[in-house]
């Protein structure tokens, strides 16, 4: 099997399979919050997942922003931040006050696990 963490393409090559991230997503059956349509991840319950501390996902974050942008990371803020909360504030424990939240989609939470080499979950 390829090392999907050195590999950009053997990543997109995978996460562009939609078979292959729905049979993947049916397998873990992660609960997300629907919105938009489409299933949503915070941070912290990407973290969780992957077991690994909230300050590692943020270093995922910056040095690799355009990948997991392009697979469907979004910084909600706004009017899309406020409808948010209001479905969701009960799940979530982020401060009202805070002007944008990170949000994964299952690609964006897939293409996480495949950069991180941190995680024992994967390893």
């Amino acid at each position: 099997m390829k090392d999907l963490t050195n590999s950009n393409i053997e990543r997109q090559n995978v996460l562009n399979n939609r078979f292959a991230v729905s049979k993947v997503q049916e397998h873990l059956d992660i609960e997300g919050m629907l919105f938009e349509g489409g299933y949503r991840f915070t941070k912290k319950m990407v973290a969780d997942f992957y077991q690994v501390d909230t300050s590692t996902i943020d270093r995922y974050l910056q040095s690799n922003s355009d990948e997991l942008k392009h697979n469907g990371y979004i910084l909600c803020k706004g009017k899309q931040l406020k409808e948010f909360r209001f479905e969701f504030a009960h799940l979530i424990n982020e401060a009202s006050k805070t002007p944008q939240l990170g949000l994964f989609n299952f690609r964006s939470f897939l293409n996480m696990g495949m950069l991180l080499t941190e995680s024992a979950i994967i390893h």
